[in-house]
């Protein structure tokens, strides 16, 4: 028969083990939740700055290597 304070001590053990390697997921996920946010707001600047980029009109004329 197993003494119950050993075997709580040990679930207790087991516990803190699985918290321990959770919190350490956590973190990397927070990251690279961290990096893809700073991703995306230099994609949404990049994205700002080239709508205010004045857009290439087209020309009227056929260039003169479409032998027109």
């Amino acid at each position: 028969m197993t003494d119950p304070r050993v075997e709580l001590e040990s679930k207790v053990a087991m516990l803190e083990h699985t918290v321990d390697a959770l919190s350490g997921e956590l973190a990397a996920q927070q990251k690279q939740i961290e990096l893809l946010e700073a991703r995306l707001e230099a994609l949404i600047q990049q994205h700002k700055r080239a709508r205010n980029v004045e857009p290439i009109e087209p020309h009227d004329s056929r260039p003169p290597h479409w032998g027109g």
